[in-house]
């Protein structure tokens, strides 16, 4: 899988359940602009609130659904919560998988590796993810150097905007050539490419797929002076999709797209009225 990648959003009803009438509609919408692949119940799914059940549910809704490749997020602080997911996901066809490094309990990167070692037993291919802004762990280089020689073990998602980092994974990947490098971070998502990436997980492709497929392809064929003038444009919707704890603004553009209604689970809930205008008018002027 490469290119842009979306993380995308959970549908949901009033009540909570999920839509899967709108569900089919996002399905559709990323089907027109061309978009590369999918992850489902990521962090932006909102898969904090959801239970294996639900998750089942939309593994094997989507597969029914969209020919585009698939990612199912099975990240957990548990390794045996993570390998049951990655288990539910195979079970419902899809064997692309994105684990996210496991949050709260912090463990050390000797934790991480025994993690991912056991992660990637199951069956599946695994994409590592890092994303230490949100788990307070970060999964460096040298441990990510210990996994490349498990074959199933097959990319990562880096959320750190750092050169140094991106210098650090285009060396890992020289040792690998087949090794996936996904950018986490859309605001550097150029600067990362340029690194030997693969393409983007990115929040901002469920407001502008095409845009953001636009962007990857542009990168994907060494264009970076274009692609560089083109991200100018858009960092400022990039900083309000995070202007509340994410997927908020983004379920409220894609309510005003007529794409799904804007509720969210608690604790997260619709984005704040005080930030509702400045955002529209941003999106409406891409």
């Amino acid at each position: 899988m490469k290119g842009s990648i979306v993380a995308i959003v959970t549908p949901m009803l009033k009540n909570g359940n999920i839509d899967f009438v709108a569900f089919e509609k996002l399905l559709g919408f990323h089907a027109d602009a061309s978009t590369d692949g999918i992850v489902l119940v990521g962090t932006t799914g909102e898969s904090a609130t959801l239970n294996k059940s639900e998750r089942a549910e939309i593994f094997a809704f989507a597969n029914s659904e969209t020919d585009i490749p698939l990612m199912a997020g099975v990240g957990s602080s548990s390794t045996a919560d993570a390998i049951e997911l990655i288990e539910c996901a195979l079970e419902n066809n899809i064997g692309e998988c994105l684990a996210v490094t496991p949050y709260y309990n912090k463990p050390s990167q000797i934790g991480l590796e025994l993690h991912y070692k056991e992660l990637s037993k199951v069956g599946a291919n695994i994409t590592l993810y890092n994303v230490p802004g949100r788990t307070g762990v970060d999964l460096l280089p040298v441990t990510i150097e210990n996994l490349l020689e498990i074959e199933k073990i097959t990319g990562i998602k880096e959320a750190v905007d750092n050169k140094h980092r991106f210098l650090e994974l285009e060396k890992l990947k020289d040792k690998r050539h087949d090794f996936k490098l996904y950018s986490g971070d859309d605001p550097s998502f150029v600067k990362f490419m340029k690194f030997k990436g693969d393409g983007v997980i990115s929040v901002a492709a469920n407001i502008m797929p095409k845009e953001i497929k636009e962007l990857s392809d542009i990168c994907l064929a060494g264009d970076f002076s274009k692609a560089e003038k083109i991200i100018k444009n858009y960092q400022e919707i990039f900083k309000l999709l995070f202007i509340e704890a994410s997927p908020s603004p983004c379920k409220y553009l894609l309510e005003k797209m007529s794409l799904l209604e804007n509720n969210l689970r608690l604790p997260l809930h619709p984005l704040s009225v005080v930030y509702r205008e400045k955002i529209y008018e941003v999106f409406k002027n891409i």
